[in-house]
């Protein structure tokens, strides 16, 4: 803010003109002191109005030097189509829900959030009242982007017949895989076409304890045990095809062979001895120097996801099984309830999910900066560049984006083939009703958190701790659990017939 003064010499400026003077002067310091103080205003051509500010949270694998670059030409290519700005504002993944709870606790300001059902979850924060209803919103300010998703994909966002999050399409499918460095494969010849269950690999790992100092064989965070890759149906713990539809104990025969296997395998030096403690799959592969891992959703193109996070080592995807239909439910956007300008907020959510250049914006940077152009439709990223992100699901549409180098040319086909083909669970549209169930469910969690990933990682002998482990389940109230999920089972399939 800038200082005026002056100054009157007595008896060289008649009285009349230093009160003019005197008056004149602080007419000008009021307006210093307004445009000093004030937000600028747009120009004409931006309506003349001031921009509103979205704000966007999400979570991200690390912090970016070059966030604030981005989200300047973020904020460039958004300003004349919706008159709004937006803060990013990335949160990591291991703080995310912790961060959001105490944002949402204090009533602060957010626009958009990003949600699921694994992190942060969409339907509990719904019933909650933190996000806010879509329908009328979507009908006047996101027409585009209703228009972009299938029935399929929508009503995975959708609470009581009210629409509360906007889904991201991705890969809605679960094709659980084995994910390998290719340079041992190819080392050791190993014939793909032979894996076809989890057990299949055991020779190759014993291969490569013996002939690979210095490579973990088989990195794990939580182990491997899927119900999909043990004939479970993956929505409901039933044996597929079984016609009495019974549901399954916390720990059926399968998780327990399972256990016995991993065991072996730690045993003999196969796994990475910390797979108990550590917290992201990352953290198993990154140093580059893990030969095999298991990928739960074996997406398309993930490939170059995992090449990109591998030390920059190529690998190739093994599926154990074939692709289940799991929903959207994984990745999606919701505006929050103490969003002041919901209406851009949609605006900002159907730019996003329509805008290609946009979409790639947030996903891969500045071209020319964080990325380069190539052949076709494929970029060049630069992990090193100052903004990576490897989270294209997080942002939107991934059928906008550009493919990264070593990706597939047909991934986004692959993707939106897999999710039309994908077998739907007969209980898919089941939902388990667990408000009765508030206590016992949270001892189980605790029995859960203190017991499974030393188990399902192999650390600690199943011999001795699984019986414990499966007491300790009971106690906390698990049979009482799955006894009122068989009763609401058998309920829901009578309205089905």
């Amino acid at each position: 803010m800038s200082k005026i003064s002056f100054r009157i010499i007595r008896g060289t400026v008649p009285r009349h003109r230093i009160r003019l003077i005197m008056f004149l002067s602080v007419v000008s310091l009021m307006m210093v002191v307004t445009s000093g103080c004030t937000k600028p205003q747009l120009t004409a051509e931006d309506g003349g109005n001031e921009l509103d500010e979205l704000i966007w949270y999400y979570p991200q694998n690390k912090a970016n030097a070059d966030l604030p670059l981005v989200n300047a030409e973020v904020n460039r290519l958004i300003k004349d189509k919706i008159h709004a700005s937006v803060k990013l504002q990335p949160v990591d993944f291991a703080s995310y829900e912790q961060k959001l709870n105490t944002l949402v606790a204090a009533s602060d300001p957010m626009d958009i959030v990003w949600t699921s059902n694994w992190l942060f979850p969409w339907d509990s924060n719904a019933r909650k009242g933190v996000f806010q209803p879509l329908d009328e919103l979507l009908e006047q300010y996101g027409p585009q982007l209703r228009a972009s998703l299938s029935p399929r994909f929508w009503n995975d966002g959708k609470l009581d017949g009210k629409q509360f999050a906007v889904p991201n399409y991705q890969i809605a499918a679960m094709r659980p895989s084995l994910v390998l460095q290719k340079r041992f494969v190819d080392k050791y010849k190993l014939d793909l076409t032979k894996i076809r269950q989890i057990d299949d690999i055991e020779p190759f790992l014993k291969q490569l304890k013996e002939g690979e100092p210095g490579i973990v064989p088989f990195g794990t965070t939580r182990g491997f045990f899927t119900n999909h890759i043990y004939g479970i149906d993956w929505r409901v713990s039933v044996y597929q095809g079984d016609a009495s539809h019974r549901v399954l104990p916390d720990v059926p025969l399968e998780m327990k062979q399972n256990f016995a296997l991993v065991h072996a395998w730690y045993d003999k030096g196969y796994i990475n001895q910390d797979a108990a403690t550590l917290k992201t799959a990352a953290d198993v592969y990154r140093k580059g120097n893990t030969a095999v891992w298991f990928d739960f959703t074996g997406k398309p193109g993930s490939e170059a996801e995992f090449k990109a996070g591998d030390g920059g080592f190529d690998v190739v995807l093994v599926p154990l099984s074939k692709p289940a239909f799991t929903g959207a439910a994984s990745s999606m956007n919701a505006i929050s309830r103490t969003s002041k300008h919901p209406e851009k907020a949609m605006q900002l959510l159907q730019l996003v999910n329509t805008d290609k250049q946009l979409y790639n914006t947030l996903v891969y940077g500045i071209e020319g900066k964080h990325y380069t152009r190539t052949d076709g439709n494929y970029v060049k990223l630069n992990p090193d560049s100052g903004y990576f992100t490897n989270t294209d699901w997080v942002f939107g549409n991934i059928r906008n984006e550009y493919l990264p180098e070593g990706a597939p040319s047909d991934k986004i086909e692959q993707t939106v083939r897999i999710n039309e083909e994908a077998e739907v669970s007969p209980y898919y549209d089941f939902v388990f009703q667990t408000d009765d169930l508030k206590a016992e469910l949270a001892n189980v969690k605790a029995v859960n958190d203190e017991y499974y990933a030393a188990l399902a990682t192999g650390t600690v002998d199943p011999a001795k701790y699984l019986p414990v482990y499966e007491d300790k389940l009971v106690k906390a109230g698990s049979e009482r659990i799955r006894a009122e999920k068989q009763r609401q089972l058998d309920e829901w399939l009578k309205g089905q017939k």
